[in-house]
């Protein structure tokens, strides 16, 4: 089953309910590695991004820049709430939420627990992960002064790939 790409906000929101429900800390740091996984794995087990974005290459690993200046504000501190917005043309705050109708259950399924053991990781394990694959790796210099591409998403796809084992077993 093909899946619907979700806005970066209403990912992230997803991400950031399911580690509050489950009482998982969970910081912009973090957010951002799983998100990466998540698309990764989404390439991999559903032939399409889950994620309508881009991952800019950072010092950190993968960064999903919407997401990111989103959250920056809290520096390190602990994501508590999802992202919320004021909406001109709605004339309100607004939480972008994934639509669940985009996606059969067994597939909600396996994605909220992909999620949840990703949440069990150690956030600087994650970014190892992300730094030990060729498409950090090989562009270190260029990450070092702000003038790397954008990941591709076969990049996505294939450091999913290669850290598989670790992503799904640890």
């Amino acid at each position: 089953m093909e899946i619907v790409s979700q806005s970066p906000i209403a990912v992230a929101n997803f991400v950031i309910d399911i580690a509050n429900k489950e009482k998982k800390s969970i910081t912009n740091l973090k957010l951002q590695k799983v998100m990466f996984f998540l698309q990764g794995y989404c390439l991999k087990y559903y032939g399409g991004p889950i994620i309508d974005g881009n991952f800019s290459k950072w010092k950190y690993g993968p960064v999903e820049k919407v997401v990111y200046d989103s959250l920056k504000n809290l520096g390190s501190a602990p994501i508590e709430d999802k992202i919320a917005y004021y909406s001109i043309l709605k004339d309100k705050i607004v939480v972008d939420e994934i639509n669940p109708d985009d996606f059969d259950d067994d597939a909600l399924r396996e994605i909220k627990k992909f999620i949840d053991h990703l949440l069990d990781m150690q956030v600087w394990r994650l970014v190892e992960l992300t730094h030990e694959h060729h498409s950090w790796d090989m562009y270190k210099s260029d990450i070092y002064t702000h003038s790397a591409d954008d990941y591709s998403l076969d990049e996505i796809r294939s450091c999913y790939e290669y850290n598989q084992k670790e992503l799904i077993t640890s």
